[in-house]
């Protein structure tokens, strides 16, 4: 991708300082939880990234969440844009796993009802998590993939532009998850992945709520330009 196409996605002011804003904060909350662990001992536990309880990176992600799903809202409703429907329920099921843990108690529901075992080092309940991503991910492709048909030569681009930035995230969200499992022994690698998974986790997600936005500011551009 040559520099003047790249460009063009910071060429909307507002979505480039709100993208700003969350990396900031994004970074406020990774440095805080290097300096807590290190200096404090844990405490308080609300600001770390892996928060035994609802931590307030937690809610900063839930926001995020929630600024993706009104942002596709918008599209969607404010300006027909209905090939874009799939992703107000993409994230809001990932808003509803992350609220309520489905993730965890599906994962041991399939470890338990499959009787899976430990391979490889890494624990059963790993592999009910994949499980359960790889059942998620089956239906929601196939979903995704009637809208994907459908849609002009501009939505497929932008179809592919926000699957590369989703599986980045899930890169660090599971990926980076099933590696920390083989260093829970470890504590210092085990620490530096925590920060890997949570920090990569929060940015990919905040780039992804900055590039919703700028889906809403490039279709009201189109849109003043047709009147």
């Amino acid at each position: 991708m040559s520099f003047p196409i790249l460009k063009h996605y910071f060429n909307q002011t507002i979505a480039t300082r709100f993208l700003k804003m969350l990396l900031f904060v994004d970074i406020i909350f990774i440095v805080g939880h290097l300096v807590i662990v290190t200096l404090f001992n844990s405490e308080p536990n609300t600001l770390l990234l892996d928060a035994e309880d609802l931590g307030f990176p937690e809610l900063f992600q839930y926001l995020k969440y929630i600024s993706v799903i009104a942002f596709s809202t918008y599209i969607v409703f404010s300006k027909k844009k209905y090939s874009y429907l799939p992703f107000i329920g993409l994230f809001t099921v990932l808003l509803l796993d992350d609220v309520f843990q489905i993730h965890s108690k599906a994962s041991y529901i399939f470890a338990y009802r499959l009787k899976l075992h430990a391979v490889f080092g890494l624990k059963a309940i790993i592999y009910g998590q994949l499980l359960y991503v790889a059942l998620l991910g089956s239906i929601g492709s196939i979903f995704f993939l009637l809208f994907y048909r459908r849609g002009s030569c501009s939505t497929k681009k932008i179809f592919k532009d926000i699957f590369i930035l989703f599986v980045l995230f899930l890169f660090f969200g599971v990926g980076i998850d099933i590696v920390h499992q083989l260093f829970t022994n470890t504590p210092k690698i085990g620490s530096l992945l925590t920060i890997l998974e949570e920090g990569g986790e929060m940015v990919s997600l905040s780039v992804l709520a900055w590039y919703f936005l700028f889906l809403t500011f490039t279709f009201d551009k189109k849109i003043s330009q047709k009147n």
